[in-house]
């Protein structure tokens, strides 16, 4: 079964990448589909089944869920599919943080833009879907706050989005 998603093109690549292992096929046990499996509900009255056009449809085969209350289920709202994009881009970004806090400290005078650039190329994203400068603010901005709250002793309590990745993983 077929269900498809609104996500920009570098979010398809990462969800390829990261949790459908260079497939479009779900699994009930990836990341990816337990994150979408609470939203996936039966298609509303008068749905017209015409696959959607453009780059920023993500096509995906659906897994045969065993649960009685998805195994028909292939239609996820517009409303779901912004949260869900919210959450992927949350991940995206979290990710690079992680790998440029990890990579730029061994890189001679913080080459940043090579520093992303691997991280992009770590998880099979072309570099034409993403801008360079809006993941260095990114950055900046996420390592400035950081900072803020390393010196002023803030102990981080988890966001609610972050509390709610975690238990769709769980679950």
């Amino acid at each position: 079964m077929t269900a498809y998603i609104h996500l920009k093109p570098a979010l398809q690549e990462f969800v390829v990448c990261a949790f459908l292992d260079g497939s479009r096929q779900v699994s009930a046990a990836d990341t990816f589909g337990k994150l979408i499996k609470p939203w996936l509900t039966t298609p509303p009255d008068g749905y017209n089944p015409i696959v959607p056009d453009g780059p920023d449809v993500f096509e995906f085969e659906l897994p045969a869920y065993d649960d009685k209350n998805t195994a028909y289920n292939f239609y996820i709202a517009p409303k779901a599919q912004k949260y869900i994009a919210t959450m992927l881009n949350e991940m995206f970004l979290n990710q690079m943080f992680v790998h440029l806090d990890k990579i730029l400290p061994r890189m001679e005078n913080e080459q940043i833009k090579d520093a992303i650039y691997d991280y992009c190329y770590s998880y099979s994203i072309t570099m034409e879907h993403v801008q360079y400068d809006t993941l260095k603010k990114a950055y900046y901005r996420y390592r400035q706050k950081k900072h803020r709250k390393k010196s002023s002793g803030f102990v981080p309590v988890l966001s609610l989005l972050s509390l709610t990745v975690l238990i769709s993983l769980i679950l």
